[in-house]
């Protein structure tokens, strides 16, 4: 297998803010690789940014790949008179890590601005509230101004894009830790994908998505599945690890293992969609696995889905599975994973991709 730095992609990536529906610094970034790849690079009215590697078997399945570039966070609600800013949530946001968190608002100008959401001080917190969790709408954002004229001067107004303060860093072995590895990291496998495929195309077309506003309501995987007309497609993000303290016998899933399977997904609120992928792609990617050594960990959940619940319904129907790099302290403004586990995902999907020719078997 070629050498891809995966790490320098995700690095890149998760230091980019992109709140659902403001993803266009992502896009750009995006854009620059798969262009210095030698791809040409397409985008939408929504903004989905995606290339095509022909195969050499136009005969063959055609294959969508994708990856959301957003990030959940936040829209400013309502600017106060003595300068604090309120804020309305985008996407799922665990309300009790929020407090003393920095974030950043981008102004009218693309200017980002720093703030922190404040927290009472512990000094003057009543005993009957030391532990309670402070619902979001009561909370607020300090950027250092006295007024809401300073905010406005800055072109800080109502619906700003609000995101976690981006960050990365290394840890112990190949374990690392930064904002919205929820979807960078597949963002990153979507890079190293490009680069493999323009350099060795595939017997089947490919087609890589990076796609928009999957935190807010997964309508650009949605288009860009109606545009490129695949009939497979391995939707890309991560799958929550529950090999933590607090999570121990939730799920099976833990970093270092390897990529995961999602077997089942089902989100239960609000929407009542999710996932069971095609048996066909499950036989794919479980034969490719043996093949190449790689150990494939399954993933079944409640209380999420992935943007291959909408891409599977369009056109005739779409041939799909969800391939996931496990993750931990998801939604949060630091989350975790693993770079060999990224290694071994690009790895087995390459290879699952090359295992697609005009004789693939797509019956249930």
């Amino acid at each position: 297998m070629n050498t891809i730095n995966l790490e320098e992609y995700l690095r890149s990536l998760c230091l980019i803010p992109g709140l659902s529906g403001h993803e266009q610094a992502v896009s750009k970034y995006i854009r620059k690789i798969f262009t210095d790849q030698g791809l040409s690079v397409t985008e939408d009215v929504l903004g989905n940014t995606m290339t095509t590697v022909k195969g050499s078997a136009p005969e063959s399945p055609s294959i969508l790949v994708s990856a959301h570039m957003d990030q959940l966070g936040f829209v400013v609600k309502t600017i106060l008179d003595d300068g604090f800013i309120k804020l309305d949530r985008l996407g799922g946001i665990p309300e009790k890590a929020l407090p003393t968190l920095r974030v950043l608002i981008q102004a009218d100008n693309g200017q980002l601005v720093n703030g922190l959401i404040g927290l009472k001080s512990h000094h003057l917190t009543p005993a009957d509230e030391k532990y309670k969790v402070d619902p979001y709408g009561t909370l607020y954002v300090d950027i250092g101004c006295s007024s809401r004229a300073e905010v406005l001067a800055l072109g800080i107004k109502v619906g700003s894009p609000v995101t976690y303060r981006p960050a990365f860093e290394k840890m112990q072995g190949k374990r690392c830790n930064g904002t919205a590895f929820d979807n960078r990291v597949a963002c990153a496998l979507l890079l190293g994908l490009a680069e493999r495929l323009s350099r060795n195309p595939a017997t089947t077309t490919v087609h890589l998505a990076a796609t928009v506003q999957e935190e807010y309501t997964i309508r650009g995987a949605i288009l860009a599945a109606r545009a490129l007309k695949p009939k497979l497609c391995f939707c890309l993000d991560v799958a929550i690890a529950g090999d933590t303290p607090d999570l121990k016998g939730v799920n099976e899933v833990v970093l270092g293992g390897g990529p995961v399977i999602s077997m089942y997904n089902f989100h239960g609120r609000g929407t009542l969609n999710g996932t069971i992928p095609h048996p066909a792609m499950v036989r794919l990617l479980e034969k490719t696995a043996v093949q190449c050594g790689i150990p494939l960990q399954r993933y079944a959940s409640i209380g999420g889905l992935s943007e291959l619940s909408y891409m599977q319904l369009e056109g005739e129907g779409i041939c799909g599975v969800d391939l996931d790099v496990p993750c931990r302290y998801t939604h949060s403004q630091i989350e975790t994973c693993d770079l060999g586990d990224m290694d071994l995902t690009l790895n087995l999907l390459e290879a699952a991709i090359r295992n697609v020719d005009s004789n693939f078997d797509m019956s249930r």
